[in-house]
């Protein structure tokens, strides 16, 4: 966590971010309730200028609907090296640009080492996934790739949010 977010937040705005992470539509009167209840004595109106408070300084930057993913939530990693026939750089951000096209990407990140990208996805309700359609177009740029099966175990959400802050 940066140490920016680490100073603008307390415990109590931490459990509120958290509880509107659950779900942002839940109301500052629901929020203290909750807080009230695990020993914080704290009003529905002291809530809500928290929250205020919270968007103006920009740590909560929005609220946004976020669509299920599939129901087994099954994700992969697509590692892919390519030939050096072509600028690296520019191949990187031509898959990147096609790679966001696609509803099931999640992410595309640069390795180090061995492998020169890596695409995160996911199966849509179908079941279909999208790493055919990348290797499938970039072919002839390819020199190898493989492809990982992923299972989170546990995200902190907060944690991973303060991060993308």
């Amino acid at each position: 966590m940066s140490d920016a977010f680490l100073t603008a937040v307390d415990e109590i705005d931490r459990r509120i971010l958290e509880l509107l992470m659950e779900n942002a539509r839940t109301p500052a009167r629901q929020i203290a309730i909750r807080l009230r209840n695990e020993g914080h004595d704290l009003q529905d109106r002291a809530v809500a200028y928290r929250i205020v408070r919270l968007e103006k300084k920009q740590i909560i930057k929005g609220y946004e609907t976020i669509l299920r993913q599939s129901v087994v939530e099954d994700f992969e990693a697509l590692y892919l090296k390519f030939r050096t026939t072509k600028s690296i750089e520019s191949l990187v951000d031509q898959v990147c640009n096609f790679v966001k096209e696609l509803p099931n990407c999640l992410m595309t990140a640069t390795v180090t080492g061995n492998w020169n990208l890596l695409v995160l996805t996911a199966k849509d309700e179908s079941g279909k996934k999208c790493e055919r359609q990348i290797i499938e177009k970039f072919c002839e740029h390819i020199e190898d790739y493989r492809v990982c099966n992923l299972k989170f175990e546990s995200i902190n959400t907060l944690n991973m949010q303060s991060v993308m802050i």
